[in-house]
């Protein structure tokens, strides 16, 4: 018998998330703090639901009833985000109930990595004081077996790197990108809620061009203005993430291997 799922977040990752969990029969409850309706299903319930900091208890509860709960809601962009994102999170680790639930899989950033001219893996030193590394703590301290998942930089769809680049300058064009496409992440995310009980593992695509090359090949495709680079520049702390650990442990291949093709 499938195992019922909750996904905090159903935006751009968590909404097709639970299209995809729901095909493979899972029984899915999907937050949405908006019109975020796009994951319709029989198997998929959304609930209006916006998390916040301090929040009564039984607020939380219709989503809490789920074996498994996976966390998609970013950090917010505004005054005071992080104390919130902080907040919220530790509120709602506390109202889990280890009865109730077995697995929690948090999506975090590869961001959470030192700057540094070298291949990095899961084993690699972290930035301890970035927002993220805290989110992770607070995860890992949990009673409650959990899974992270570091996620590269979020490519498809109507996030395309043109769209970032054209006509405007760009620092970096040497600089290899750590771009992951969200078919990808959707993919890798379902294998998880499956296949994997603990660990951290980073998701990001197995090529890495450099910012530069990336970017003008998207923006001609496009036929987009062209943006201003200076390959003259060496690339300061460039580093390129290993994504090999989960698709070596799910024996996965990625559907858009290449950031150039995304």
């Amino acid at each position: 018998m499938k195992k019922n799922i909750s996904i905090y977040g159903g935006g751009w990752v968590g909404a097709p998330l639970a299209f995809k969990l729901a095909l493979a029969e899972f029984e899915v409850i999907v937050s949405a703090s908006s019109a975020h309706k796009q994951a319709k299903h029989p198997n998929i319930k959304v609930v209006e639901f916006r998390a916040e900091p301090n929040m009564e208890k039984g607020l939380w509860d219709e989503m809490n009833q789920s074996e498994i709960q996976i966390w998609a809601i970013p950090p917010r962009r505004k005054k005071n985000s992080e104390e919130f994102y902080l907040q919220i999170l530790q509120d709602w680790l506390s109202v889990l109930d280890v009865k109730i639930v077995k697995k929690i899989i948090f999506l975090s950033s590869t961001s959470i990595y030192q700057n540094v001219s070298d291949i990095v893996d899961e084993k690699s030193s972290i930035v301890e004081t970035s927002l993220m590394a805290q989110a992770e703590q607070l995860i890992q301290a949990s009673k409650i077996p959990s899974v992270t998942l570091r996620l590269g930089g979020l490519m498809g769809g109507d996030r395309f790197v043109a769209k970032y680049f054209s006509g405007r300058r760009n620092d970096g064009a040497n600089c290899p990108v750590n771009y992951v496409h969200k078919d990808d992440v959707v993919a890798l995310c379902a294998l998880t809620v499956e296949k994997i009980n603990k660990g951290i593992y980073n998701v990001v695509a197995p090529i890495h061009p450099t910012k530069g090359e990336v970017g003008e090949n998207d923006i001609e495709k496009r036929n987009m203005p062209a943006g201003t680079w200076d390959y003259s520049q060496p690339c300061l702390g460039g580093k390129i993430i290993s994504g090999e650990k989960i698709t070596k442990e799910l024996k996965y291949q990625f559907k858009h291997p290449d950031p150039m093709e995304f």
